[in-house]
């Protein structure tokens, strides 16, 4: 799988995060433990070839740190790249805790985040200070990175603008901000979800111009994406397989909870009649009808 596909399906989940927010779904623990152990083990692989680089730097053969800087360029763009999802699957964890009444989600994605971001670090400490890199190379990194950076802000700021905290896992607090305000004048109809589609394929067409076709970890990749759509519980997705709208969740729990049990019909005396219309007034008043 390519890092492309992580940043994608973090634009989906921000894309639905209200939706998801809104509903807090009690996400299983093995989801969690997935989401964690995935992590860690690409985390590893991370390491492993950061210790290489330092072997060969320690070594001062010019040759094999140019080899390494050939063989590992994917990676690098992997660590740049899927950080978007990192820090978006962070942000929501944080949203869902927040408004829940438990504290199970935002600690683990927070250390998860946590950890990417001091990888993210080393990428661009080799770009900055790297032996056998090119011009080239650094050039193409530091211009995926900036792209990656300002989509994120993008991303974290359809979550939502409710909570300050939310925007600490973006790279600018007020480019977020600026993101969610934006995001507010489309309201949650099909102008907000043109626009979010647009913004999506604008989003891929930079990343694919930027990285390249090939992927250095395909099955660590896989598994991050597996363990995060096991967050995603069944009611979050209508019958056609696609994440339902915010608008879609409020209409369905109206239906759910605004339900009465049936009572005996009696004649409706004057008052009770008065009740109705008014009922009905506040009901069309609601649903913005005239």
């Amino acid at each position: 799988m390519h890092c492309i596909t992580l940043a994608e399906l973090a634009a989906i989940l921000a894309q639905h995060a209200p939706a998801i927010v809104y509903r807090r779904p009690s996400i299983p623990s093995e989801a969690i433990v997935q989401y964690w152990a995935g992590s860690r083990g690409r985390f590893e692989l991370w390491h492993q070839a950061m210790a290489r680089y330092r072997n060969a730097e320690r070594a001062g053969d010019a040759i094999l740190l140019r080899r390494w800087w050939r063989e590992h360029i994917l990676f690098l763009e992997e660590v740049l790249v899927s950080e978007m999802l990192t820090r978006v699957v962070a942000a929501i964890g944080y949203a869902l805790d927040a408004r829940g009444e438990t504290d199970e989600v935002a600690p683990i994605t927070h250390a998860i985040q946590l950890s990417h971001l001091e990888a993210t670090n080393r990428v661009q400490h080799l770009m900055l200070r790297g032996r056998g890199s090119t011009v080239q190379d650094a050039v193409r990194l530091n211009r995926l990175r900036t792209g990656v950076e300002r989509w994120t802000d993008a991303l974290l700021g359809r979550i939502s603008d409710d909570s300050a905290g939310l925007a600490r896992y973006g790279f600018d607090q007020a480019r977020v901000k600026s993101h969610a305000q934006e995001m507010r004048t489309y309201g949650f109809g099909a102008a907000r979800e043109t626009a979010l589609w647009l913004m999506n394929a604008a989003m891929r067409d930079m990343l694919c111009r930027r990285t390249s076709p090939h992927t250095a970890l395909p099955e660590a990749n896989r598994n991050i994406a597996e363990s995060v759509m096991m967050m995603l519980q069944n009611d979050l997705f209508d019958d056609l397989g696609t994440l339902k709208s915010l608008q879609r969740h409020r209409i369905d729990w109206d239906h759910q909870y605004g339900e009465t049990a049936p009572v005996e019909a009696v004649e409706p005396d004057e008052q009770s009649s008065h009740a109705i219309d008014d009922y009905f007034q506040n009901d069309m008043q609601r649903w913005h009808i005239k």
